[in-house]
């Protein structure tokens, strides 16, 4: 059981401002990623077309992902944090204004690049905050934030969306995107950026983090998990739920229950998150999100629908928490932002590589086949991760 000491270095002053900050940003990604495909889809793009576009949020997020890490390393993160979530204001106002499909594509590499640098970075301020006794929580707590961020997004902007149309909803977003770079400016504070790491070779940082196997496995199970979600479930689920007649409103409630179920799994998940256990419940969370996909392919009925896309929202919860968890506790200190971004970095890639490939699997296949394909995929690479994982914790500890 948690001291009241533990709780007050939990919640104090930038923990706080940090939670609160990445409450408000992911209030605004939470809408702005399920709107994209209607959005994109009201102004004439084909089914390959928006999974093509939605390629480019997952590009920018490999681009970019380790240098901004080695960046937040050697300057520090709140910067970087503010500079995201100004992009996730423009990147709102695109998609509001944008009269034909491709606009949409500096949209998604706004959305990318604003990922990483405040929500990725925001995971490494807590390293940077948190005793190492408390960042299995801390990163619970966190995440949790992100969480009810993004259950609020999709039911604030679906309402504001019947009410005064999907423009005004999206432009809303973009005001609450600028108020939360207002409070990274205002209220984040960087530490643990020493000298030493400012004048340290990021080359050989880089080198280092190469041959840590426990970072890159990480990274590989964050590579199949990222694109259950980022690929699967905001591009095409949407989709798939239109042409079962659910109107605009109950898909919004749908990721609104999908992402309560995700945030009340993750501060659980960082109790438990220790070095000992945040690997078993990375693979745990892959395993169930990889059923929860596969039976999506099968799915007609609105409550069915609404259980699997909560057994995919615990399963992202737990990954997130436990997966940020894992690769604080073993990455080396001055590498925290580093080791970060390669498994965001990891992520990225399939995030870009993913909704072309679905893409073209629904374009000639059907819809089905891209719950199918990401499932089996899943399934497949856990099986593979429950064998590499303990031989490699096994060859860390001699």
């Amino acid at each position: 059981m948690l001291s009241t000491m533990s709780w007050q270095r939990l919640l104090r002053r930038e923990l706080f401002a940090l939670y609160f900050t990445i409450f408000v940003a992911d209030t605004v990604v939470g809408y702005l990623l399920p709107a994209f495909p209607l959005r994109a889809q009201e102004i004439g793009a084909s089914l390959l077309l928006i999974g093509s576009l939605a390629a480019f949020n997952g590009a920018t997020q490999v681009l970019v992902s380790v240098p901004v890490g080695v960046i937040s390393d050697r300057f520090g993160r709140r910067r970087l944090i503010v500079g995201g979530s100004f992009a996730f204001a423009v990147a709102g106002l695109l998609l509001a204004l944008a009269p034909a499909p491709l606009w949409l594509l500096l949209a998604q590499v706004l959305l990318g690049l604003g990922i990483v640098c405040v929500f990725a970075m925001g995971a490494a301020m807590v390293g940077d905050y948190a005793a190492p006794a408390d960042r299995g929580l801390a990163m619970g707590m966190l995440t949790t934030s992100m969480g009810l961020g993004f259950a609020t997004g999709p039911l604030l902007g679906g309402l504001i969306g019947e009410v005064f149309g999907v423009v005004a909803s999206l432009a809303f977003m973009s005001l609450l995107a600028l108020l939360a770079a207002g409070l990274a400016w205002f209220t984040l504070v960087d530490e643990g950026i020493s000298r030493a790491v400012r004048a340290s070779n990021p080359l050989t940082n880089l080198h280092v983090l190469g041959t840590n196997r426990l970072i890159l496995l990480a990274a590989l199970a964050n590579f199949l998990l990222s694109p259950i979600f980022n690929g699967v479930v905001v591009n095409f689920m949407p989709l798939q739920a239109g042409t079962l007649g659910f109107s605009a409103l109950a898909i919004g409630s749908l990721f609104t229950l999908r992402a309560l179920a995700s945030t009340l799994t993750r501060l659980p998940t960082g109790v438990v998150s220790t070095p000992a256990w945040s690997h078993r419940l990375m693979l745990f969370a892959l395993a169930l999100g990889g059923l929860a996909v596969l039976a999506m392919a099968y799915a007609t009925d609105y409550a069915v629908l609404s259980l699997l896309l909560v057994m995919e929202g615990i399963s992202f919860g737990m990954f997130l928490t436990a997966g940020n968890a894992f690769v604080t506790q073993h990455a080396d200190a001055q590498m925290r932002g580093a080791s970060l971004g390669a498994y965001n970095m990891a992520g990225g890639v399939s995030i870009a590589l993913s909704p072309i490939l679905l893409g073209a699997l629904a374009q000639n296949f059907g819809l089905g086949t891209v719950f199918l394909g990401m499932g089996v995929a899943a399934l497949a690479g856990t099986a593979v991760l429950a064998v590499a994982f303990p031989q490699a914790l096994s060859a860390a500890r001699q």
